[in-house]
């Protein structure tokens, strides 16, 4: 690996915490404090502007890993942004307090033709949620693309025209670039995206700022993205290991990301395995320990740490602690393997990607079995 100058070991993260008119103050309750003004939508854990530690220096993550591309891209976070220097995953809490605007967003094609090193494709995991709270996922129905948009630029509630799906805790859902979306009110999320800030946002539930003009809409840009057959559904997580004080989930798997909930308690620990690219890790209950190539830190709620490409290590816990795991996957090694070694399905594997068909790709046909032991 070569080396930059810049640092090479495992980040801790100061996130950026940003304002947003529908937020509110639940993110408290997951271990982030709350700033002095109005309330707090996202807490951006792997943003380009987040402050991050090493060896007692503090920098943005961007100027961390422009110093040494080789330790937090890797291999795959390079294929993953076509070799943008930048950090492969962006990952988020997001508290929606009200609802957040109806929204679609470009595919890395229509992204580049607009400046954009990336385009967004994005999975929610959803971490609380009021009773009767929905997502928004895709057009309803007998809604035509024409319907849509004909009524989205004549101002009306195109909300209306979308599927609401109950938003159970627990679950997950991938969101491909083109769906068009919205997060319903009353829904705290853990969101793994690609590294892009781009929304073209299509409706925004009438609100206006205080000199009474609403946030800019989209349409014609949204019109070029939306792939209005998608649909995405919900699922269950995937259980890979399970043995005293240790759980291993998989919630989501594309060729952009992939995202795994760990659980330890009661002495427990669990392996974290080297990947293909840094690994962005956060603790959103309880606490543990990291210890990774020779640096130790704890974890606790709204902690966030990077860890390298190609380094590993262990999480521990006394008492008990839930960790969201994000990275770029190499998709047979890390997804496709563990997932067959824990007896589930083919067809249980492909729905971790949704409509990108990214997994069912690398299925190919069932192994048969080994005469090793």
């Amino acid at each position: 690996m070569r080396q930059f100058g810049g640092p090479s070991g495992v980040l801790r993260v100061r996130p950026r915490l940003d304002e947003k008119p529908w937020g509110g103050d639940r993110l408290a309750a997951f271990g982030f404090a709350l700033p002095g003004g109005g309330p707090l939508g996202e807490a951006l854990l792997s943003h380009g502007d987040a402050l991050v530690e090493v060896g007692g220096a503090t920098m943005t993550l961007a100027e961390a890993v422009a110093a040494n591309p080789d330790a937090y891209l890797g291999p795959e976070g390079a294929r993953a942004t076509a070799g943008a220097v930048l950090l492969p995953v962006l990952a988020k809490v997001i508290d929606g307090r009200d609802d957040l605007s109806v929204q679609v967003h470009p595919d890395d094609a229509l992204a580049r033709e607009q400046g954009e090193a990336t385009g967004k494709t994005e999975a929610w995991h959803v971490l609380a949620a009021e009773p009767g709270a929905v997502l928004y996922l895709g057009l309803a129905d007998g809604v035509t693309l024409d319907d849509f948009f004909a009524a989205a630029r004549r101002g009306e509630p195109v909300a209306t025209m979308l599927r609401s799906v109950p938003a159970e805790p627990g679950s997950s859902v991938v969101l491909p670039a083109g769906v068009v979306h919205a997060l319903g009110r009353g829904v705290v999320l853990y969101e793994i995206q690609q590294p892009s800030n781009t929304t073209y946002r299509l409706w925004d539930w009438g609100r206006v700022g205080p000199d009474g003009v609403g946030r800019d809409l989209h349409h014609d840009l949204g019109e070029r993205a939306m792939m209005p057959e998608w649909r995405p559904e919900p699922r269950p997580p995937l259980v890979v290991a399970d043995s005293a004080g240790a759980r291993r989930e998989l919630l989501a798997a594309t060729r952009y990301f992939a995202l795994e909930r760990l659980s330890v308690s009661g002495g427990g620990a669990v392996d974290l395995l080297p990947a293909g690219s840094s690994q962005v890790l956060t603790c959103v209950a309880g606490a543990c320990h990291l210890v990774s190539d020779g640096d130790a830190v704890r974890l606790a709620p709204g902690g966030t740490v990077i860890v390298p490409a190609g380094a590993g290590g262990t999480l521990a816990s006394g008492d008990g602690a839930t960790v969201m795991r994000g990275w770029v996957p190499d998709l047979a090694r890390d997804i496709v393997g563990p997932a067959r070694a824990a007896g589930h399905a083919d067809r249980a594997i492909a729905r971790l990607a949704g409509e990108l068909g990214d997994v069912e790709s690398m299925l190919g046909p069932t192994p048969e079995p080994s005469e090793e032991r």
